[in-house]
């Protein structure tokens, strides 16, 4: 990965919708819509920020905090940034940034055959704990993972 000083992670607002939904649109079977973005920009319990690589918007992520728990509703690396440890570093912001709100855990579904996410989070530190049978729309089951805050 190149310089953090190129990095910026803030807070999302409508005018980031267009190109989250692309990012959205390239990395999932059955993206979001519009209308949920929108419904995460003012939920009260969710937290929605963008990740900016010099001024290109190149991922975002929505979570939630339930008093000491968190969960990560969605999150996207842009195609042209993966694998370059883009995705590693949001995951890191997050975890610090729901320990200082006081979350104690950090939980997520991911789909299971998805075997790049899986293996970032793994790499980060998260679990496997469980098993949603046929949780997304063509089918295949989430693996629900989680990961303890330390």
């Amino acid at each position: 990965m190149e310089t953090e000083n190129r990095i910026r992670i803030n807070p999302a607002d409508e005018r980031d919708l267009c190109e989250v939904l692309d990012i959205e649109n390239s990395s999932f079977n059955t993206p979001w819509t519009l209308d949920f973005f929108k419904h995460e920009l003012y939920n009260p319990v969710s937290f929605f920020y963008i990740l900016k690589i010099q001024d290109k918007l190149a991922g975002y992520v929505i979570f939630w905090i339930f008093e000491d728990e968190a969960h990560i509703a969605n999150i996207a690396i842009h195609p042209d940034y993966r694998k370059m440890g883009y995705g590693e570093h949001l995951l890191k912001w997050i975890f610090d940034f729901c320990r200082k709100k006081g979350a104690l855990t950090i939980s997520l579904e991911v789909n299971e055959i998805n075997k790049a996410a899986r293996q970032l989070y793994t790499k980060t530190g998260f679990r496997s704990v469980g098993r949603r049978v046929k949780y997304y729309e063509d089918s295949y089951d989430a693996l629900i993972l989680t990961k303890i805050l330390e």
